[in-house]
């Protein structure tokens, strides 16, 4: 099952926090965050999106 409307959300802001477009974002840290090359938001599952947000999350923390 792909991404429900709130990790595209969080998606969205992650890449335009960096002031990236979303596939530019997805394809620079998907290899740090889910140890694979994606290229859109369709090639991650749910379970993937909430990894890689709560890696994020972690990160941003310090």
């Amino acid at each position: 099952m792909g991404l429900n409307r709130i990790q595209i959300h969080i998606f969205k802001q992650l890449s335009s926090a960096l002031g990236m477009k979303i596939e530019d974002y997805l394809s620079r840290f998907s290899k740090e965050y889910i140890l694979r090359d994606i290229k859109t938001l369709d090639d991650l599952t749910e379970e993937e999106g909430d990894s890689w947000i709560t890696k994020a999350y972690l990160e941003s923390l310090g």
